[in-house]
């Protein structure tokens, strides 16, 4: 499964597409967020099969989206979780390799 536009303004409960492209651009910027962190030379398709990818990406995905606009230490700071993920899958990831 890939992370969609739908997919997070559902969990965010965002009825408008007024944010679509928006939403979009945070999803990309998360894909490579997330890849990067785990592996800058890695296949991404590789990565893509693990849920945990998918996971970190829509939760620092609706992180970004939640703090858009707002300047402070914890909104520059990922959340523990998407780091948790991302440990996660590089453990995975290089026990596969």
């Amino acid at each position: 499964m890939t992370v969609t536009t739908d997919n997070i303004k559902n969990s965010l409960r965002v009825q408008t597409d007024t944010d679509d492209t928006l939403i979009q651009n945070y999803i990309t910027a998360a894909q490579d967020y997330v890849h990067n962190a785990v592996d800058s030379t890695a296949d991404i398709a590789k990565l893509e099969e693990y849920s945990q990818f998918d996971v970190a990406v829509a939760m620092m995905t609706e992180f970004w989206y939640q703090n858009r606009g707002e300047v402070s230490t914890a909104s520059q700071e990922p959340p523990y979780s998407v780091v948790s993920m991302i440990q996660q899958l590089r453990g995975l990831f290089a026990a596969d390799v």
